[in-house]
């Protein structure tokens, strides 16, 4: 009697497992253009003026709700650190339709408390994220996927009050 109720409480556990797994599979949240960003990719391009070269690993994490994207550059520091690493988090927010972007790296640490968090309207092949600091600073970051190549664009453009420059241009491509 012991062994058969044992048994039914495995099946039992075996079977509510396997539904919470399909549960979860079944509500993972499908973005086509994001997918295409997933992998080890090689930036190459200028920031601030400089020429740069990054190496960029990106892909879903925690339960496939977030977007990931760690860069580091390969240019380094007196101390033999690399000059930039960022960890940047994207999200679908479905109850507004848009894109949600918190952006974290080395050039401060304030990523956590300014309350910053980029937006994007969801388009076929480009991610516009703006970065609003102030009512008259803002930040553009454009990833422009190129399908025939299998590459994208990154733009990334300061708005000072009507007055825009362009910080980054660049292209990523899979790394070898």
């Amino acid at each position: 009697m012991a062994i058969m109720i044992i048994k039914r409480l495995l099946i039992f556990l075996a079977v509510t497992g396997l539904s919470f797994k399909l549960h979860a599979q079944h509500n993972l949240p499908a973005d086509a253009l994001l997918d295409h960003l997933t992998g080890k990719w090689l930036l190459t391009g200028f920031m601030a003026g400089k020429q740069v070269k990054h190496d960029i690993n990106a892909g879903w994490v925690l339960g496939h709700e977030y977007f990931q994207i760690k860069e580091t550059s390969r240019e380094q520091d007196a101390k033999g650190r690399p000059d930039y690493e960022a960890v940047v988090y994207i999200t679908f927010n479905k109850a507004n339709h848009q894109y949600d972007c918190l952006w974290l790296d080395n050039t401060s640490n304030a990523g956590l408390s300014n309350g910053i968090i980029a937006h994007a309207k969801r388009e076929p092949n480009q991610l516009a994220l703006l970065f609003k600091f102030n009512q008259h600073f803002y930040f553009h970051t454009t990833f422009t996927y190129n399908p025939s190549q299998k590459s994208w664009k990154w733009l990334m453009t300061s708005d000072d009050d009507g007055k825009k420059e362009i910080f980054a241009n660049a292209i990523l491509q899979k790394a070898k």
